[in-house]
C-alpha cells in the first residue's frame, strides 16, 4: 500500500511559526510522513530545522535559547544614509540590521548542509530583489538558502545566490501553497501565522508593519485561491492567529508561542487524521 504524499507549508511570520511545533509532533506520533515541505521566512527556519533532524523537542530546547536580541545589531551607516549623510548608504546590501550575527547562528545550526542532500524535499521561499520574481529555493548551501528566505528587507540586507540577489519570500509568496501544489501531493497542510490587524497604527514602524500585514494577506489569499483550484488533493488551511504584534526577538513569548500551536492543532488534528486515512484507503 502507497502512503498518501503529505506536503507541508508553512508561512512567513518572524518567531511565529514556532508555533508549528504541536503540530509537527503530532505528524511525527501519528507516522504521517512528509514528502515535501515548503517554507518562508520564519516557516523557512522550521522547515530547515526538521528536515536537517532536528526533532519537534530539539528545537524547542536547544534552538529557542540561542534567539537572542544580540543577533539583531543596528547598522548605524544605514540609519545615516536615511537622512543623507555622507559616505552612508544603504541599498540590497546593506540594511538596518547588520547581518554577521544571524548568518553565523545559521552556520552552527546547519553546518554546510546542502538542500538536495537532506533526507527529505524541501522549497525555501525567496524573492528577486531586483526583479520581484518568487524563487524556490532547492538546491545548493542550506544556511545561505535560510538566510535568503528569511531576510526582510529593509531590516535585513539582500544575500547573493549565484546570479540573484535573493531577500525575504514574503514578498513574493507569504504561505508557499503554490511550491507544493507544483509536486503534486495527495493533501497539503498549510499553515499561515496571522496577527490582528490595529484599527489605528501610529508612527513610521507600526504604520509600516501594519501595511505589511495587508499586502501579505492579500497574496496569501490570491495564492490560496488559486491552489484550490490547482490541487486535485485535499487542502487543509490552518490559521493560527496572535492577538498582538510579536518582534523577532520577543523570546519570552515562547510560551504563548507554542499554546497558539496547540489550539489552533486542536481544531484541525481530526481532519488531517480523516484525510489521511481517506488517502490511504484510495492508496490500497
Amino acid at each position: 500500500m502507497a502512503e498518501p504524499k503529505v506536503a507541508l507549508v508553512l508561512g512567513g511570520g518572524g518567531i511565529k511559526p514556532y508555533s508549528a511545533v504541536p503540530l509537527l509532533k503530532f505528524l511525527e506520533s501519528n507516522n504521517i510522513k512528509l514528502n515535501l515541505i515548503a517554507g518562508c521566512s520564519g516557516g523557512s527556519i522550521m522547515t530547515a530545522l526538521f528536515a536537517s533532524g532536528y526533532s519537534p523537542d530539539d528545537i524547542v530546547r536547544t534552538v529557542v535559547p540561542g534567539l537572542k536580541k544580540d543577533l539583531f545589531k543596528p547598522n548605524y551607516r544605514a540609519f545615516a544614509s536615511m537622512v543623507r549623510f555622507p559616505y552612508c548608504k544603504m541599498d540590497k546590501e546593506s540594511a538596518l540590521i547588520k547581518p554577521d550575527a544571524l548568518r553565523k547562528r545559521f552556520r552552527e545550526y546547519f553546518g554546510n548542509r546542502r538542500i538536495e542532500d537532506l533526507g527529505m524535499k524541501i522549497v525555501l521561499q525567496a524573492t528577486d530583489f531586483q526583479t520581484g520574481e518568487g524563487v524556490g529555493i532547492e538546491t545548493g548551501d542550506l544556511a545561505d538558502g535560510v538566510y535568503a528566505s528569511s531576510a526582510i528587507y529593509p531590516m535585513l540586507p539582500a544575500i547573493r545566490i549565484g546570479e540573484r540577489w535573493l531577500f525575504d519570500g514574503v514578498f513574493s509568496a507569504p504561505v508557499p501553497v503554490l511550491q507544493a501544489v507544483r509536486n503534486r501531493p495527495d493533501i497539503i497542510i498549510a499553515v499561515d501565522f496571522l496577527e490582528k490587524l490595529s484599527p489605528d497604527p501610529r508612527g513610521y514602524l507600526e504604520t509600516a508593519i501594519h501595511t505589511g500585514k495587508i499586502y501579505a494577506r492579500t497574496i496569501a489569499a490570491a495564492q490560496t485561491c488559486l491552489t484550490l483550484n490547482l490541487q486535485e488533493g485535499e487542502v487543509i488551511y490552518i490559521k493560527m492567529v496572535f492577538d498582538k504584534y510579536i518582534s523577532i526577538w520577543d523570546i519570552d513569548k515562547m510560551p504563548a508561542i507554542l499554546k497558539a500551536g496547540e489550539i489552533a492543532l486542536g481544531k484541525v488534528k481530526d481532519e488531517i487524521l480523516s484525510a489521511y486515512r481517506h488517502h490511504q484507503q484510495i492508496n490500497k
